[in-house]
């Protein structure tokens, strides 16, 4: 480091004025107890690096009690010391050149220190060694006191997914789990798609797309994601997260209904995407990777006090990744700009806002693989896609936040949060649409889209939470508001990319085949599946289409009240109680927009006769309310078995508005309902530095919205059309639809339910100095029940699995172990893990017999010969590990090996036609990092 960064250095640090000189007042009898011991040599091997984790080694050769702040010494590097040699001498080397002191303050205890400085600041953990284990949060200078950064760890002590006030994982009566900056590290986790992977208990389901996912828990989809413990953000309605990870500090996930603190609630879960805040001293943070299918990445990451006086701090990240993919022709490319700056106002109150740009243009793959029509898998080579190089997802999305956080005496903080969230995306696909028959290897046809999207979501909330003391003991009391604004206006539909008549046939260049209904060729062109050649001329890029809609407004408003009550009364007794109001409304304005001209007519409101191309016709302004007062409350039991080790035993209601279903009087339909019933135990070790958990839970959800069999209109012939629907005032929808995304005509009062239960098992941790371990097993079974299935799912019985692309078995690994410093082991960090699932399937019909083909080599099944399939995704183990090798004392280099034995398997199963999808193959990335 160069001189002049020597100086600004100590210039932030004198600026800053920390100082400290013990976790507790010294009496000078204690300052001046004889120390004994200090002649004595003792053997070291301690390497150069990190400032902490050589303090830490110090404590365990020479038995002395270290006593430090964590704040003093984050981040701090050391030579070293090996060799024999007295403490003394030890620890002068272990410091020299820190900027730090060592100070004997009792017989076997040493303070270490900085000179001290005019001021004071507050002081953040401290680190005691050779006692008890610290905390396992908030050593690296964020005032985030959930902050896993530089912690090593795969736990945290503290976080707010599951009680919006910072709280230990024991303290929370439901399921939750994290992913910590420490595994984001060393699993190369860098998008949300791949940490959601990572989490105990989630199943990952591939989306229609190379970019969309669905994750599920407990059988049900998850589709609530919060930032920084504020309301939560919803999917759909235009919003597609492609959340780059470099931004965020962890993850928090909680399994289980989580209505009282985040709005309606459903039984799957919620999702807590924490950010990485300022640090109180300089530090700049490199990452470049390399890696299969030209996969390339570069982060910097830098932060620094912006004052000399510390009080306002600023953080910037910036990340570049360009990327292909195992499968030919798809590709990606995402540029992420993440600024944030915090500013203590007073001693009390601190504020914080900033802003995160992501751009991202993508070639992605739509649709996945066909099957058979039997069903019978195609046995392709994985690098096999139906990927057009004209394909197209790009996104610009931007989010602008803030908070304030103001300390109201010792017990009580008042918080309030503000996130807008806007995203832009468009969209041109082709792909292959079509199951292949066996007969002929025909079927598949190419079939595309274009379509525009625009989501503006505003979140707020405003949280008060704190304790009193009473009857003895601390009760603990969280009131808050929030209000959710999501909005998939400006979205706009277009006529289909690919598509003819006999006057204008669709032509996919000059002189070339035409296609339409009734060609010779067939209506589209045909994909041959075992030949595809991406570059075809059949295959060029066709011209844009006629935009057919416009949708001014689509969305829902959300807001509600909460309180949370923690009540003890006794020692190990704890009561956990919450009631929530909340409402709910839904809109929908859009128009129908010209796209062809007749030539003759007679003008009218709902057809374009006299207009022109884009004249809206056809308006539509539907707006639908909600609300509910959660009863009976949510409440929950623990119990303190041990100072480590609670029980407990909870009730959470499920409420989910269909106000998007009308019945015949053209009303909303009452909520899904439901309960969820969760107990298990809770333990906690070294201070949070070792948590496991187990749970078991029973999930039932019922009140489904159901066509209303009366409102089927009737033929002349008195037969029932199901095609067309009737409300009470005579109106007549065709389907049902009263306008997009509103249907009519529903009702409740079916025996319907969809029942889930299951034990979640999972320890994450440091089980031995410098291994870490999390480790998570999921059971979980799933069915629906009730006499009036088939009215709710073709073919449906009692017991037929509610969710089978969710495995009954899951366990997921991943373990860590810094080899001790020996001559040939020094720096090295040797991690693994694996992700296993029992098998999993996809149930429906398929065609167990062909009928003759016809000119174009196409069958159809033969008559009485539609049968049951079940697309098996075979049980399967993926492997994986890491080698990482400090080469210096800031820099180091890292390989990761994903999927060691080159398992072939499907991670996602789907229908004849499409959604079959490979896991990834055997691949290699090497990252070099830098830390200063």
């Amino acid at each position: 480091m160069s001189h002049s960064s020597h100086r600004l250095r100590a210039f932030i640090v004198a600026a800053l004025a920390c100082t400290f000189s013990s976790i507790a007042p010294l009496t000078p009898a204690q300052a001046q107890q004889p120390v004994t011991d200090l002649k004595h040599k003792t053997s070291f091997n301690i390497p150069a690096g990190d400032l902490v984790r050589a303090l830490r080694d110090f404590a365990e050769a020479s038995g002395f009690q270290l006593v430090y702040s964590t704040e003093m010494t984050a981040n701090a590097k050391t030579a070293g010391a090996s060799g024999s040699m007295s403490v003394p001498e030890a620890l002068e080397r272990l410091l020299a050149g820190t900027g730090l002191r060592y100070r004997l303050v009792g017989q076997k205890t040493v303070s270490i220190e900085r000179d001290k400085t005019n001021g004071t600041r507050t002081l953040g953990p401290v680190r005691v060694e050779g006692a008890d284990r610290a905390a396992v949060n908030g050593i690296n200078g964020s005032r985030d006191i959930t902050a896993t950064e530089s912690t090593g760890s795969f736990t945290s002590g503290a976080l707010t997914i599951g009680s919006k006030a910072p709280q230990a994982i024991k303290e929370v009566p439901q399921s939750l789990s994290v992913i910590t900056a420490q595994r984001m590290e060393e699993q190369n986790i860098t998008d949300f798609n791949q940490a959601l992977a990572q989490t105990p208990g989630i199943t990952l389901v591939q989306g229609v797309t190379s970019l969309q996912n669905t994750f599920y828990s407990r059988g049900f989809e998850i589709t609530s994601i919060q930032i920084d413990g504020g309301p939560p953000l919803k999917t759909g309605f235009g919003f597609y997260p492609q959340i780059d990870m470099a931004q965020y500090d962890h993850v928090e996930i909680l399994r289980g209904a989580t209505g009282v603190l985040n709005g309606y609630g459903g039984p799957s879960g919620s999702i807590n995407l924490v950010r990485k805040k300022p640090l109180d001293r300089p530090q700049v943070a490199t990452e470049v990777q390399a890696g299969s299918w030209d996969n390339y990445r570069a982060v910097l990451d830098a932060s620094a006090p912006l004052t000399a006086s510390g009080g306002l701090r600023g953080r910037a990240i910036v990340t570049y990744q360009d990327n292909r993919y195992f499968y030919d022709v798809a590709e990606d490319n995402k540029t992420l700009l993440y600024g944030i700056v915090e500013y203590d106002l007073t001693s009390s109150t601190l504020i914080n806002a900033g802003i995160s740009h992501t751009r991202e243009n993508s070639v992605p793959w739509y649709g996945g693989l066909p099957r058979y029509q039997n069903g019978d898998d195609l046995k392709l080579p994985r690098h096999t896609s139906f990927v057009f190089p004209w394909n197209h997802w790009d996104f610009e999305t931007t989010e602008v936040f803030a908070a304030l956080e103001q300390k109201l005496g010792n017990d009580w903080t008042a918080k309030l949060t503000v996130t807008r969230n806007e995203q832009e995306s468009k969209q041109k696909f082709g792909y292959a649409s079509g199951p292949v028959n066996p007969l002929t290897n025909a079927g598949p046809l190419l079939t595309g889209f274009f379509t525009d999207y625009a989501s503006d979501q505003l979140a707020t909330e405003a949280t008060f939470f704190g304790g009193i003391e009473l009857f003895g003991q601390r009760q603990e009391i969280t009131l808050g508001f929030n209000y959710v604004d999501t909005n998939g206006g400006g979205r706009k539909g277009y006529e289909s990319l690919i598509a003819g008549s006999s006057t204008v046939p669709y032509q996919p260049y000059p002189g070339g085949p035409t296609y339409y209904t009734g060609s010779p060729n067939g209506a589209r062109p045909p994909i041959d599946v075992f030949n595809f050649d991406p570059n075809d001329a059949l295959y060029a890029e066709p011209r844009d289409p006629l935009p057919n809609q416009r949708v001014r407004g689509n969305g829902n408003i959300q807001y509600g009240s909460y309180l949370n009550l923690r009540l003890t009364a006794f020692d190990r007794w704890h009561l956990n109680a919450g009631i929530r109001y909340s409402y709910y409304r839904s809109r929908l304005h859009s128009d129908n927009l010209c796209s062809s001209i007749p030539t003759s007519g007679t003008p009218a409101a709902n057809n374009c006769v006299g207009r022109q191309i884009g004249d809206p016709i056809l308006p539509t302004d539907q707006e639908y309310d909600d609300n509910d007062l959660t009863w009976p409350p949510a409440v929950s039991l623990s119990y303190d078995v041990r100072s480590d080790l609670t029980a407990y035993v909870g009730y959470t209601d499920i409420y989910e508005s269909q106000a998007k279903f009308l019945d015949r009087d053209l009303e909303p339909v009452a909520p899904i309902t439901g309960s969820n019933i969760e107990a298990g135990l809770k333990w906690q070790a070294r201070d949070g530095a070792l948590n496991a958990t187990l749970a078991a839970y029973r999930i039932s959800r019922e009140d489904f919205a159901r066509v209303d069999p009366s409102s089927y209109a009737r033929n002349p012939d008195g037969s029932i059309n199901t095609s067309i629907r009737v409300d009470n005032a005579g109106n007549r929808y065709s389907r049902g639809t009263v306008a997009p995304g509103i249907e009519c005509c529903y009702l409740t009062s079916f025996d319907i339910s969809e029942f889930s239960q299951g034990v979640d098992l999972e320890i994450a941790g440091e089980v031995l100095p410098g291994w870490q371990v999390a480790a998570g097993y999921t059971f979980n079974e799933n069915e629906y029940r009730g006499a009036d299935l088939a009215l709710y799912k073709d073919d449906a019985t009692e017991g037929t699995v509610l969710r089978s692309q969710q495995p009954e078995h899951l366990f997921k690994l991943w373990t860590s172990y810094r080899l001790p410093d020996e001559r040939w082991t020094r720096g090295l960090t040797v991690s693994g893990g694996v992700q296993a699932q029992s098998k999993a399937f996809l149930a429906g019909s398929a065609c167990a017999q062909l009928g003759p083909p016809n000119s174009l080599g196409v069958s159809s099944c033969a008559t009485g010969q539609n049968i049951p399939y079940s697309y098996t995704q075979s049980a399967y183990a993926v492997w994986s590990a890491r080698l990482d090798y400090d080469v210096a004392r800031n820099w180091s280099i890292a390989l990761n090996i994903n999927n060691l034995t080159d398992t072939r398997y499907y991670k996602t199963t789907g229908s004849s036609s499409s959604g079959n999808w490979y896991g990834e193959p055997r691949s290699f990335l090497v990252s070099i990092r830098s830390k200063w």
